[in-house]
């Protein structure tokens, strides 16, 4: 009987994925199961979401931590995949009678802009400046707002795993500006180089050569500009 063609694919895809997550094991720590999540949600595909969600929670990853994550990813991606995947998510803790525990805010209700001024400064702002009718003071705001002070303000996350995981779902979308600045933003909030490049190279089944060695290489130049300032 002739193999059904997505079995001959697995067969073959298998051994590339094991070789990758073999070596991420070794370099990165428990969230780095989060990572297929971000690259399946930020590209649109849940087909193998609720798998990846059992995943991780088998791997002990705690159920907010997921729900943070995905939430996370909300300024990057807009809406619209974000439920998509949520209402997966509540099916898988539903089945599994998990309750993920509210989160606790910062008690300081603008922790998230001075973060975002201490790892960005005012590169946005000065960026958008010259765009007519208040639009760029209304964009600089808003992201202070409903991506800094909104979401970072949740200590479910800390600051470094934030900019992480914005960092990887951007090298999914392969957003290039955007990839170089969250590189930056990433190691100044505490991520090492290495950390950041064996997280991309775990998505490498996920987005291919390509967008993996372009990024490693931002990240390595931008780490290596860090040094010599």
């Amino acid at each position: 009987m002739k193999k059904n063609i997505l079995a001959q694919y697995e067969q073959l895809i298998t051994p590339f994925i094991t070789d990758v997550n073999q070596h991420c094991r070794a370099h990165l720590k428990q969230d780095r199961v989060l990572i297929p999540i971000i690259a399946s949600i930020t590209q649109g595909v849940t087909s193998s979401l609720t798998e990846l969600v059992e995943q991780a929670l088998a791997a002990h990853v705690q159920p907010e931590i997921l729900l943070e994550t995905v939430y996370q990813l909300t300024p990057v991606l807009g809406q619209l995949k974000v439920k998509q995947a949520l209402t997966i998510m509540q099916a898988v803790f539903e089945q599994q009678q998990l309750t993920p525990v509210q989160p606790q805010l910062q008690p300081d209700k603008n922790f998230g802009a001075k973060m975002q001024d201490e790892i960005y400064g005012t590169e946005i702002k000065k960026l958008l400046q010259d765009l007519p009718d208040k639009a760029g003071d209304f964009i600089p705001e808003a992201l202070t707002q409903h991506f800094f002070n909104d979401f970072y303000n949740r200590e479910t996350l800390p600051v470094r795993n934030r900019e992480r995981y914005e960092l990887l779902a951007l090298i999914t979308l392969n957003v290039s500006f955007q990839i170089k600045a969250h590189a930056r933003g990433s190691l100044k909030a505490g991520n090492s180089e290495s950390e950041l490049i064996w997280s991309v190279i775990q998505l490498l089944p996920y987005v291919g050569f390509p967008f993996v060695i372009n990024s490693v290489q931002i990240i390595h130049q931008v780490a290596q500009e860090l040094i010599t300032k």
